[in-house]
């Protein structure tokens, strides 16, 4: 289990869905590989709260952990065959969600002593977003699969302060270097 619990984080750090979409991944619906060594987490409209589709490429270091993950999970956490990434230990349906974000919390906990849920990696991507791309709300927006830029902005208006002067300020230093 607790190489499964890292692979929720690792998915949870380049992918930030909603814990029950994390927990929902189906193996063949979700995990998309066209066959050039790329691999994309797809989810439709109907799936995500917004009713929105999201995608997220998975970096090739988060693939070879679930391809790893994948070999090595049977007879042990489920039947072979089992088609859910994360599934419960019958293989008959996904893990609980509540359960996958309970264990990732513990897993942080332990390891680092930090307080984080698995929600808070969706905050996590978006604030660093901001920062290295002060007012980039519109792809923040498209990351969360969020309906509308407003709500994007309502959420999150202020994290990039310091970000958004320290781009100004290198904006003046430049210039001031062309005279």
């Amino acid at each position: 289990m607790p190489r499964e619990n890292a692979l929720a984080i690792a998915i949870l750090l380049v992918c930030p869905v909603r814990v029950k979409n994390l927990a929902d991944i189906h193996l063949e619906r979700h995990l998309h590989r066209p066959g050039d060594g790329r691999a994309y987490l797809v989810l439709e409209d109907g799936e995500t709260k917004n009713e929105r589709p999201v995608e997220f490429e998975i970096p090739r270091d988060v693939l070879r952990m679930i391809d790893v993950y994948l070999k090595s999970r049977c007879p042990e956490l489920c039947p072979a065959g089992t088609p859910w990434l994360f599934p419960r230990r019958d293989g008959q349906h996904s893990v609980d969600s509540g359960v996958l974000s309970t264990r990732v919390s513990k897993r942080i906990r332990k390891e680092t002593g930090l307080e984080m849920n698995a929600h808070l990696f969706r905050h996590f991507a978006v604030m660093n977003w901001l920062d290295a791309n002060p007012g980039g709300y519109e792809v923040a927006r498209r990351l969360l699969g969020h309906s509308e830029v407003s709500h994007t902005i309502n959420m999150y208006s202020g994290l990039e302060a310091r970000s958004a002067t320290r781009a100004f300020a290198d904006l003046i230093d430049a210039k001031k270097g062309r005279r």
